[in-house]
């Protein structure tokens, strides 16, 4: 048998290996790569998300205002503690009040002279 029987005889099943490798191999890479439309649909939602968080980093406050924002809050809490010291000698004060004031009504209720 000479060599030219031989590739006669197989060469259509070594092509059909080969093209089936080839088919096999770009059915795989498919699934490594992306098609062009694929990419450009991910990046322009990327794109449209990106955009919406830049914009909500822009409504944030800056550091300095962060700063301010503190100052004020230990202003309040520095004010809450002069209103609550003033609210405990109010306190006080009406116990002082509250007793004359009794003594007053019962006084009147009772009808004494």
């Amino acid at each position: 048998m000479s060599w030219d029987a031989v590739l006669a005889k197989f060469m259509p099943w070594a092509l059909l290996l080969v093209q089936a490798l080839f088919g096999w191999a770009m059915w795989s890479l498919r699934k490594e790569f992306v098609r062009k439309d694929d990419h450009s649909l991910s990046c322009s939602s990327l794109a449209q998300r990106l955009v919406a968080v830049e914009q909500h980093l822009d409504r944030m406050p800056t550091a300095e205002q962060w700063q301010q924002l503190q100052v004020a809050i230990e202003e309040m809490r520095g004010g809450h503690k002069v209103v609550l010291a003033k609210l405990e000698g109010q306190g006080e004060v009406l116990k002082r009040i509250e007793h004359p004031v009794h003594l007053l009504m019962e006084h009147h209720l009772r009808g004494d002279k």
